[in-house]
């Protein structure tokens, strides 16, 4: 909640000798009422964002087993993580097909938040043995620094001879999310110039990573749009009423 531009705690007191009967004697002491209940708001404010990270924090933990269950058997699936960036309009805006070619080896896609949730969090990517790199997991974290920017910081990829795709990219990977790719003469940036871009000012790949793909990623692997989904649910709702309407009229005809 934002608060008053000028606080009354700033504003000087008004002169004792003033005739009583003067205005300003009982402006002074609303404007001192008002300080006192933004206080106790302010506190309550306080109270509120402390009861909301319990909140989010017990949840997260609850969370964990059904992430780790999905994943489990996201993984037996071929392609997923593939088809899972493909999908999503923003990611695939900065994949080119040796980007394609290194997430078929992409085995689970995970992100894990900060304890205090507020100050960052990271995105986990493991991969199965590939002709690309050594690594078989890779990891990106994003903190919050206490100028509230945010920096990242992330595992050193240990490119195979002749395969490190970032060497190729004139772009050093900032992903700007939407981003078009493919135009005439440009050579796209890869994704992984993304991964080990770590400068400061945010992440919208990172952001959209978390917030879009590691949330549902059944939406995108399947190509889902919100809209469709809606159909789909309204759909479903109309055939349980048809049903129950049905249900309805066969009793009737039995009494």
């Amino acid at each position: 909640m934002a608060n008053a531009q000028a606080s009354p705690r700033k504003m000087p007191k008004l002169d004792p000798k003033v005739d009583a009967t003067d205005t300003n004697g009982d402006s002074q002491d609303i404007l001192e009422e008002i300080d006192s209940i933004q206080t106790s708001l302010d506190c309550l404010n306080d109270q509120a964002s402390d009861e909301i990270l319990k909140v989010e924090q017990k949840y997260n933990m609850l969370r964990k087993p059904h992430y780790k269950k999905r994943s489990d058997l996201i993984a037996k699936i071929p392609d997923f993580w593939l088809n899972t960036f493909m999908n999503h309009p923003q990611i695939a805006a900065l994949l080119d097909e040796t980007d394609e070619e290194v997430l078929r080896y992409m085995t689970q896609l995970s992100v894990e938040e900060t304890e205090d949730i507020r100050s960052g969090y990271k995105i986990i990517f493991e991969f199965k043995t590939n002709p690309f790199f050594e690594n078989k997991q890779l990891v990106k974290e994003f903190t919050m620094s206490e100028s509230g920017e945010m920096g990242t910081s992330e595992t050193k990829i240990n490119w195979k001879q002749g395969m490190a795709l970032t060497e190729k990219s004139g772009d050093k990977g900032k992903g700007k999310v939407g981003g078009k790719r493919d135009k005439p003469g440009d050579d796209p940036p890869s994704f992984f110039s993304w991964f080990e871009d770590n400068s400061m000012g945010g992440d919208e790949v990172g952001e959209v990573i978390k917030d879009d793909i590691w949330a549902n990623p059944m939406q995108y692997y399947l190509d889902l749009d919100e809209d469709e989904e809606l159909e789909d649910d309204e759909e479903q709702d109309a055939e349980d009423e048809v049903e129950g309407e049905d249900e309805d009229g066969a009793g009737e005809e039995e009494e």
